[in-house]
């Protein structure tokens, strides 16, 4: 039973239906909560002064309620990718008869982390909870960074259908947004977006040469 329901879980046709789902319902959700934000709440909320969990702060939006719509949905959605793209590697990796490598494992935790912890973060917005909410987006955050650079090792290291060059792209952007947050220009939150757009980003690409290679 257990093999029937991972099986499921991470067939192509069923790992593409829900990472489409969760990609439109978190964009969706990000972009009407900042609009809203922006444009009906009274403190101008924007990437250069507004955290992203701000959207779940009434002080900032009318209707702080997005984040929680967005996260809760999305999450479960996301974690049928996350089991999808380590099997692959994997048979990528076992096909060209090299040694499974254990950094696919802390990768696949890291993956796993970004996606319960975004969910609890939805359930437990800035304003149920702010120091609950902070200590899970953190949370999050440390899994978004171990997933970045260990699998971006694994895709050069190894070799598998996805360009070496994404794998470098995952290597550098985290180091990358972390000197740029010290050196703090145009500001320190300004990266947290740049921090989840550039997770997204590789995400995407990933997901285009792995789907691409099961059609």
């Amino acid at each position: 039973m257990k093999n029937k329901v991972y099986d499921y879980l991470t067939k192509p046709k069923t790992v593409k239906i829900s990472t489409i789902i969760a990609f439109t319902v978190v964009s969706l959700a990000l972009i009407i909560g900042y609009i809203i934000a922006a444009v009906f709440g009274t403190k101008g909320y924007n990437m250069l002064d507004n955290y992203i969990s701000d959207m779940g702060n009434s002080e900032y939006t009318p209707f702080p309620y997005m984040r929680t719509i967005g996260n809760v949905i999305s999450g479960p959605f996301f974690i049928p990718l996350t089991f999808f793209i380590r099997k692959q590697l994997m048979s990528q990796i076992q096909e060209n008869q090299e040694k499974k490598p254990q950094i696919i494992n802390l990768a696949f935790f890291g993956m796993l982390m970004i996606f319960l912890n975004m969910i609890v973060t939805g359930i437990i917005i800035l304003d149920v909870n702010r120091e609950i909410h902070v200590l899970f987006a953190i949370f999050a955050i440390v899994g978004g960074i171990i997933s970045t650079i260990s699998y971006g090792l694994v895709i050069i290291i190894y070799r598998t259908n996805i360009p070496h060059s994404i794998g470098v792209y995952m290597i550098l952007i985290m180091p990358t947004i972390i000197i740029l947050l010290v050196i703090g220009f145009p500001s320190y939150i300004f990266y947290e977006w740049v921090y989840l757009f550039s997770i997204y980003a590789w995400i995407i690409l990933v997901c285009f040469y792995l789907f691409d290679k099961n059609r």
